[in-house]
């Protein structure tokens, strides 16, 4: 797992291995890191992202989590559902 900060958000990474095939599944979340109790602290939910795709390495599930998180930011997505991205 790997937890970046950039600027008032914070980025959680992370990949997993398939046991059948080898290949890499991505994951990502995103939350702020100056939150209000009134406001809600996940721009995007811990989640796999683009379901349907392994990649052949960590690192490469890695970025792809990572793009999917900036992705969020720059959209001001929340509580996107899980595989749409």
């Amino acid at each position: 797992m790997h937890i970046e900060t950039l600027g008032r958000y914070q980025l959680v990474l992370s990949a997993m291995q398939s046991i059948q095939n080898g290949g890499w599944t991505a994951y990502a979340a995103v939350r702020t890191l100056t939150t209000q109790a009134t406001e809600d602290a996940d721009v995007l939910p811990y989640q796999r992202i683009e379901s349907e795709t392994l990649y052949a390495s960590e690192a490469a599930a890695i970025e792809s989590a990572r793009s999917a998180a900036l992705q969020a930011i720059a959209s001001g997505a929340r509580a996107t559902p899980a595989g749409a991205m």
